[in-house]
């Protein structure tokens, strides 16, 4: 089985990464930076192959497609774990901010689920796992432009659902609350919220995980709210 990781340097995607290996996944991991993706793909167990890439960019996520299959034969999973976060409130977030917010939270996973989903359904089985954000439920002061670039996965799970789901193909949104990651941090800090309070990236990564390789009870399509403590 081979699987598309998004975001795979560190945090939540390093973790997918690590406990898709152990289920005797190959990886295929995306990041921006390859010495991030290299740390990571060195202490997997399984074949892995490193990809960096922008998946705001279209040509960048042509070729993510095309090496991992190039390099694998075929993709059984693709996670668009990659979020771009930009805290200000949404009078306040530059055109440019915006542009990038969705193309890597919503148009990015989008392509990437186009560009992989009709393989799938030609075998009859495939899964895409989209990691959202409980701002796509209710955003709180500062992230309303990212809910809103988020709520686009949500969709996303529903859509590849209705669409393949009779062709053997399923479609996930996990929405984390407040991860400790280093992106939470970027504009959260620990007095406004100690870590206790905050999901592991190991905790989403289960909960990703158990969707990739059908060790879950949630529908096709299903939204799941994994809000933080």
């Amino acid at each position: 089985m081979v699987a598309i990781v998004t975001g795979a340097g560190s945090g939540v995607g390093e973790q997918i990464a690590h406990q898709l290996s152990e289920r005797g996944y190959r990886l295929v991991l995306v990041g921006r930076t390859k010495e991030k993706l290299d740390r990571v793909g060195c202490s997997l167990g399984t074949q892995w192959v490193a990809i960096p890439a922008d998946i705001g960019i279209a040509a960048d996520r042509a070729r993510v497609v095309d090496e991992s299959v190039e390099m694998f034969g075929r993709v059984d999973a693709l996670v668009n774990n990659a979020g771009l976060a930009i805290f200000n409130k949404m009078a306040r977030i530059e055109e440019e901010e915006l542009d990038a917010m969705f193309a890597v939270n919503a148009i990015g996973p989008v392509d990437l689920a186009r560009r992989v989903v009709g393989d799938m359904a030609k075998r009859g089985d495939g899964v895409i796992v989209n990691v959202s954000s409980m701002a796509q439920i209710d955003p709180f002061a500062g992230l309303g432009i990212y809910g809103c670039a988020k709520g686009s996965v949500g969709v996303l799970a529903k859509a590849v659902a209705n669409e393949y789901g009779n062709k053997g193909v399923r479609g996930y949104s996990i929405c984390p609350g407040a991860i400790e990651t280093q992106m939470l941090r970027s504009f959260l800090p620990e007095s406004a919220l100690p870590s206790s309070a905050t999901l592991t990236p190991a905790q989403v990564a289960a909960k990703v995980v158990s969707c990739v390789t059908g060790e879950t009870d949630l529908d096709n399509g299903a939204i799941y709210e994994m809000p933080s403590h």
